[in-house]
C-alpha cells in the first residue's frame, strides 16, 4: 500500500512538470510570435511608402496647392549614437539606389547625445527688412549671421563688402512659370539657385533636367515641406525627409544637392546641427516678399520698387516660382542690379 502511494505521487508529479513545460513552450512561442508581429508592424509604420511620401510632399499651403500636414512618423527615439534602425534601414534602401556621385558630401548623420541636448526652441527667419544699417543691410540678419550662421554654415548673407545678388528660387510645385524664368537667366546669362520639393522632382522631372543642363544649382527643399517646420519633427525624421528627396535626386538625376532651405524658414539650434553634421549649407535669405499666393498676387510694380529699395550688398532674394509677379519683373530686377554694379552670383 506504501508502495502503490509512492507510484502515484511519483506518476502525478510527472504529469505536472510535463504540464508546466509544454504550457511553458507555448507561451514562449505565443511571446515570440508577438514580438515578431509588432516588431514587423512598428517597422512598416516607421517607413512611408512612396506614395504616402508623395502625399506629403503637397503638404505646405506654400510648396503645394494643398493644406499642409505632418508626416506620420514615429516619436523620437531614446537617445542613440545614430540614427534609428527604422531609419537608417530606409536610408540605406535609398542609397542602393542612388550611387554617390563623384566628390559627395552629403551623409546620413550621426545623432549623438551632444546634439540631442541642444535647444529645439524654433526660430523664424522673418525681421524688419527696413531696420537696415549704413550698406542697406537688414541688421535683423547681421544678428541671425553672428548667432548661428558661423557655427552652423548657415547663410542670411554673403559677403555684405562685395555688391552681389544671390537669387534664389522655392520650387514647392509648378504653375507654368518656371520655363519663362529659365528662358529670362538664360537670355540674361544668370546662373540662380533652385530649391524644390520631392513633389515638384516627381511631377516636373523635364525641369528639373533643365536647371540642372543649363548651369543652375540645385537645393533641397524636403520632401513633405511641414508646415510647422522642421523643428517639429524629430531628429530621425528630419534626416529622413530631406535624404529621402536627396537619394530620388541622386538616382534619377545623378545630382547631389548641397545646399537645403528649410520650410517656412523655421529653425532650431538642433535641426541647424543635425543638417551641418549631413554635409549641407542652409540658405536662408535677406529679401522676401509674399508672392507664394498665386491667387493675390502683389503688384508687379510696387513689388519691383521693393526690390530696388532692399537691394544690398551680398544679398539672398528669396523669390517663388509660382508667383506670376517675379517672373513678369524679374527682367527689370536682372537689369537694375546690373546698373547698380552688381554682380549675379549662385551658390
Amino acid at each position: 500500500m506504501q508502495f502503490k502511494r509512492k507510484l502515484f505521487a511519483a506518476l502525478a508529479v510527472a504529469v505536472l512538470l510535463f504540464s508546466s513545460s509544454c504550457g511553458a513552450a507555448k507561451g514562449e512561442n505565443t511571446a515570440s510570435s508577438a514580438v515578431q508581429k509588432a516588431s514587423s508592424n512598428a517597422a512598416s509604420s516607421s517607413i512611408p511608402t512612396s506614395s504616402e511620401t508623395s502625399s506629403a510632399s503637397t503638404a505646405s499651403s506654400k510648396a503645394s496647392p494643398s493644406a499642409s500636414s505632418k508626416a506620420s512618423s514615429p516619436a523620437s527615439t531614446p537617445a542613440t549614437s545614430s540614427v534609428s534602425s527604422a531609419s537608417s534601414e530606409k536610408t540605406e534602401k535609398a542609397k542602393s539606389l542612388s550611387p554617390d556621385p563623384v566628390g559627395s558630401v552629403i551623409r546620413e548623420p550621426v545623432i549623438t547625445d551632444e546634439m540631442r541636448a541642444l535647444s529645439n526652441k524654433s526660430y523664424d527667419t522673418g525681421v524688419n527688412e527696413k531696420n537696415r544699417n549704413e550698406d542697406n543691410v537688414p541688421n535683423g540678419y547681421i544678428y541671425y549671421m553672428n548667432k548661428w550662421g558661423k557655427n552652423y554654415d548657415a547663410k542670411w548673407l554673403m559677403d555684405t563688402s562685395v555688391k552681389e545678388l544671390y537669387l534664389t528660387f522655392d520650387e514647392g510645385y509648378e504653375t507654368g512659370n518656371t520655363p519663362e524664368i529659365l528662358d529670362i537667366l538664360k537670355e540674361k546669362g544668370v546662373k540662380a539657385t533652385f530649391f524644390i520639393t520631392q513633389y515638384f522632382a516627381e511631377k516636373k522631372p523635364e525641369l528639373v533636367k533643365r536647371i540642372i543642363a543649363e548651369g543652375h544649382t540645385l537645393g533641397n527643399h524636403t520632401c513633405s515641406h511641414p508646415a510647422d517646420g522642421m523643428p517639429s519633427l524629430s531628429l530621425e525624421e528630419q534626416a529622413e525627409d530631406v535624404l529621402t528627396l536627396e537619394n530620388e535626386v541622386r538616382r534619377d538625376f545623378g545630382y547631389e544637392m548641397r545646399f537645403f532651405r528649410y520650410p517656412e524658414g523655421t529653425f532650431s539650434d538642433q535641426s541647424l546641427a543635425l543638417m551641418n553634421d549631413m554635409g549641407f549649407t542652409c540658405v536662408f535669405w535677406s529679401f522676401s516678399h509674399v508672392d507664394w499666393d498665386v491667387n493675390n498676387q502683389p503688384d508687379p510694380a510696387e513689388a519691383l520698387a521693393k526690390m530696388k529699395d532692399r537691394l544690398h550688398p551680398g544679398a539672398i532674394y528669396l523669390l517663388h516660382a509660382v508667383s506670376t509677379t517675379n517672373t513678369e519683373v524679374l527682367d527689370d530686377l536682372i537689369d537694375y542690379a546690373r546698373e547698380q554694379g552688381y554682380t549675379m552670383k549662385q551658390f
